[in-house]
């Protein structure tokens, strides 16, 4: 089972490399380097664009990718907020934590658990990005820039939409929850750091059980 989780975290990664170099090469298509310029980290590139959005493309060479449309509709600390959310992403590597979900549930697809924990982990990593932004920016503003960027995808209709998910991030942002207590957080904590252990106890039950 350990090697399985090996070969499909490789195979994630893999695909993942793959999906960023071509993301890549469109978007140096569409905002080539100046004559002498190199790419750097952090590079903050701007896309002509009709609708407002950021976002971090990580690789050797990261680099924040927003729209003008995002440049027009976000002044001052909102944009300030939606970037800091995009750079905690990248601090701290959100990406490997979605490479290791997805490899659990690609790995796994006959248990319902690693589909709901990579979908879980989807919204852990927009909910940890958005703790980030309101802690150099404030709640209220943070939340005032996701209805801002989001308003015109229909987020916020009586039906559904493919990101559902950002009314409840508002919601969240706009109602200071409690601290959770030490204790819990430790707990939480443990718990995190045993999922790696998880499919080698998904293999080795039914071993046990045919020794027995």
């Amino acid at each position: 089972a350990g090697l399985w989780c090996g070969a499909m975290l490789v195979r994630e990664i893999a695909r993942a490399r793959s999906g960023r170099s071509r993301r890549r090469a469109e978007l140096l298509a569409r905002a080539p380097l100046l004559p002498g310029e190199e790419p750097a980290d952090g590079r903050l590139v701007v896309l002509e664009g009709d609708r407002p959005e950021a976002w971090w493309l990580p690789g050797t060479a990261p680099q924040l990718v927003v729209t003008t449309a995002a440049l027009r509709r976000l002044k001052g600390r909102r944009l300030d907020a939606v970037l800091a959310h995009e750079q905690g992403h990248a601090q701290a590597r959100h990406d490997w934590l979605l490479h290791c979900s997805a490899a659990l549930a690609g790995g796994f697809p006959q248990i319902p658990v690693f589909a709901a924990f990579r979908a879980e982990m989807h919204r852990l990593v927009e909910l940890a990005a958005d703790d980030m932004a309101s802690r150099r920016h404030g709640r209220l503003t943070t939340a005032l820039a996701l209805v801002e960027l989001n308003e015109d995808r229909g987020v916020f209709g009586p039906g559904p939409a493919p990101h559902a998910h950002v009314p409840q991030r508002v919601n969240r942002l706009l109602t200071a929850p409690d601290r959770l207590p030490a204790r819990h957080r430790l707990r939480l904590t443990a718990i995190a750091a045993l999922v790696p252990v998880i499919p080698v106890l998904v293999a080795l039950v039914p071993s046990l059980r045919a020794l027995g």
